[in-house]
């Protein structure tokens, strides 16, 4: 019998709270540790749940469950046969799927890691799309002192041409 593994990763000003599991163990961590993070959840129900935040201002903000599209299953509907091409399609995927606004050559070793494929030298795939106009350097940089990018309206196009078209 093959069990679904659930993962739930919430970061709120530099904590971050992670964890995976079977459905019941998941919720029960949820349950156990929210109330300590100032978060309230709504687990789904039949209407397809939503998960609620009390921000500290007293408000509250709503954000519909939806199942995402996996870094796997986008990288799939490709058919890029260039590293430099694959770690383009990882960028936009970031910015536009993941909700990064910047990211960096360990966040591209990431996205291969969880798509399961093997990575060449990401920091020379990413010189070679800055090099043609598809990615640049962010004016942030991570705390080690490493470079952020951004993919440029150039590499948003480019990726988003090689998107299959649904009929």
């Amino acid at each position: 019998m093959v069990t679904k593994n659930y993962r739930v990763k919430i970061s709120n000003g530099g904590n971050e709270f992670e964890v995976e599991g079977d459905k019941a163990f998941v919720l029960d961590m949820l349950k156990r540790y929210s109330p300590q993070s100032g978060v309230a959840i709504e687990l789904p129900g039949k209407s397809g749940g939503e998960v609620k935040g009390a921000s500290k201002k007293g408000g509250s903000v709503t954000k519909p469950l939806g199942k995402g599209i996996s870094i796997r299953e986008f990288i799939q509907q490709f058919e890029l046969k260039k590293q430099t091409d694959i770690t383009l399609a990882f960028g936009y995927y970031l910015e536009k799927h993941a909700g990064v606004q910047e990211f960096s050559a360990a966040d591209i070793n990431n996205c291969y890691y969880e798509a399961k494929m093997e990575n060449s030298n990401t920091s020379q795939m990413i010189i070679q799309n800055i090099k043609r106009g598809y990615m640049m350097s962010s004016k942030n940089k991570e705390e080690k002192g490493g470079n952020k990018y951004t993919l440029t309206n150039t590499g948003e196009t480019f990726v988003e041409t090689k998107l299959p078209r649904n009929s």
